[in-house]
């Protein structure tokens, strides 16, 4: 049988030996088998087939997702065409971004293949997902030398890569200047403009979208949730099954989550529902994100049944049960859960300790959470994290361990941000260290200095300390900064409706009632008094 001419663009295999090997590709269950499909294309000459390799490659990256010997088989070519690259870096561009966009440089280096429209979009994902903004801007400067700009899906494909990377004014830009604006397109938009904050904008985008799939239900939801306003995201999801639009995975994944930070129970439980209705609940990523619910509404009944009730437990299951029972006080339920993590053969990750140091926290356990902080590094390879040093330093400052917590704190590898400040200065002033503690709030008022609240505090620690001329230039600095301290808020979910309450608000229509309520329970409190 002929062999090919190896780097050849156009192999053309004979069309019996072509159907042959596409049989035996999909009768493929294991990487052994491609192996020994491969072994027997070198045996009759097509080793290096572009045309075979191109299908080998794609099969193991999209069926066996076993990157490492699509890229053997990728490197073992001298001159791998257009297609071979656009297949890597396909791959690359969903589990390893910086592997694909260094493949693309060293395409670009390279005189031939030339690239094409097809070889773009996977690129700039890559680059996208990497946070490179300038090798997108030379990407973007050689599609336009290329002739490609014209393209939809290539333009789309840079819209989304400006907007995934937070450079929004290019992205705006291209969006403005696109002929057509798509679905695909305006999701696009809509997702990069969430990912800065920028919610109205987006929502501007949405409603002007003449139609909506799944994807720009969720980009919206997303940016929604993640921005904090997590009833009004409620309110898209349920705007999107009245549209009789199908939510997905996402979707769900979204309204927990909202559900979670709200204590909404009741909803949590009808989206709950909803999801077991529609054979969602199973998900590994619905399941997990239920448990969340359960565990942040107060509901560790239904979060251990649930957890109980899993087949296959996964470790970020294992995780949400344990930061569970930590929120519930249950700190040894807590760590014997993490027992029997270990002994299922699930390898804790950095959460799986943040979750357990919590547990030590709310348990007062000190001890148990020094050796577990150590035991990081030492037995699990697993590096401290800003989140870790501040659960240890709160765990030492509840138990008026204030020297060893400002120890740690000085001894940290990165700079402490204010959830470590804030946990020495809750120590302090547990323990009466006014010292201490005002070293705490200036740290606090450095890393934000119009947070008023941190003001505040110091100008009360002053007026403990009877230091009224220091306390009096706090207030003095806070009102010529202007710094506003952020209200206070609270809210209850009451027959399926969430009423929220703000410290010093008046605008709720039922004020007066409210008020009236409360001058009666708090007569009633002086009373039994």
């Amino acid at each position: 049988m002929r062999v090919s001419n190896v780097g050849s663009e156009d192999d053309k295999p004979g069309a019996a030996l072509n159907n042959h090997v596409l049989r035996t590709i999909s009768r493929c269950v294991h990487l052994r088998h491609l192996k020994q499909l491969q072994a027997h294309l070198v045996v009759l000459g097509h080793g290096q087939t572009q045309f075979f390799c191109f299908k080998l490659v794609r099969f193991c990256t999209n069926t066996l997702s076993h990157l490492p010997y699509a890229r053997a088989i990728f490197d073992s070519l001298p001159s791998p065409n257009i297609f071979l690259y656009t297949a890597m870096l396909s791959a690359y561009s969903h589990s390893s971004p910086s592997s694909g966009a260094h493949l693309f440089i060293i395409l670009l280096r390279r005189s031939r293949p030339r690239p094409n429209q097809f070889i773009f979009p996977p690129a700039l994902r890559s680059f996208a997902s990497s946070s490179t903004l300038p090798s997108i801007s030379a990407v973007h400067s050689l599609i336009s030398k290329s002739g490609f700009h014209r393209d939809g899906v290539v333009q789309t494909s840079l819209l989304d890569a400006y907007a995934r990377s937070s450079d929004i004014a290019a992205a705006r830009r291209l969006f403005d200047e696109l002929p057509q604006k798509n679905t695909i397109s305006r999701t696009a938009m809509i997702t990069g403009l969430s990912q800065v904050g920028m919610v109205a904008e987006a929502t501007v985008v949405f409603e002007e979208m003449p139609e909506r799939d799944v994807p720009s239900w969720n980009s919206i939801i997303a940016g929604y949730t993640q921005n904090g306003f997590f009833s009004d995201g409620l309110a898209l999801f349920r705007r999107m099954i009245a549209a009789s639009v199908p939510p997905n995975e996402t979707t769900l994944v979204c309204a927990f989550s909202a559900c979670a930070h709200l204590g909404t129970l009741q909803s949590g439980k009808s989206l709950h529902g909803y999801a077991y209705r529609n054979s969602i609940a199973d998900s590994r990523f619905v399941s997990n994100a239920l448990l969340d619910v359960y565990g942040k509404c107060g509901s560790l009944h239904h979060a251990r049944h649930l957890f109980d009730e899993m087949r296959n437990k996964s470790v970020t299951h294992w995780n949400s049960i344990i930061n569970c029972l930590a929120l519930h006080g249950r700190s040894s339920e807590a760590l014997a859960r993490f027992q029997e993590m270990e002994k299922a053969g699930a390898a804790p990750d950095e959460v799986t300790f943040v979750g357990l140091l919590n547990a030590c926290v709310h348990g007062g356990q000190v001890d148990e959470g020094r050796r577990l902080f150590g035991a990081m590094a030492a037995n699990y390879g697993l590096a401290p994290r800003i989140e870790h040093y501040g659960c240890f330093v709160d765990l030492l400052g509840r138990a008026g361990k204030l020297e060893e917590a400002m120890e740690v704190v000085e001894g940290m590898e990165m700079a402490p941000d204010e959830v470590v400040w804030g946990a020495v200065l809750n120590g302090c002033r547990v323990h009466g260290k006014m010292k201490m503690a005002e070293t705490a709030v200036r740290k606090l008022l450095e890393l934000d200095p119009m947070n008023a609240g941190y003001a505040v505090l110091l100008a009360n620690l002053y007026s403990w300390s009877g230091r009224w001329e220091e306390m009096g230039s706090v207030r003095k600095e806070m009102k010529e900064k202007g710094g506003r301290k952020l209200p206070g808020c609270s809210w209850i979910e009451l027959e399926g409706q969430l009423h929220q309450f703000y410290s010093g608000d008046r605008r709720n229509p039922l004020v007066v009632e409210i008020v009236e309520l409360l001058e009666v329970l708090l007569e009633l409190h002086s009373t039994v008094q």
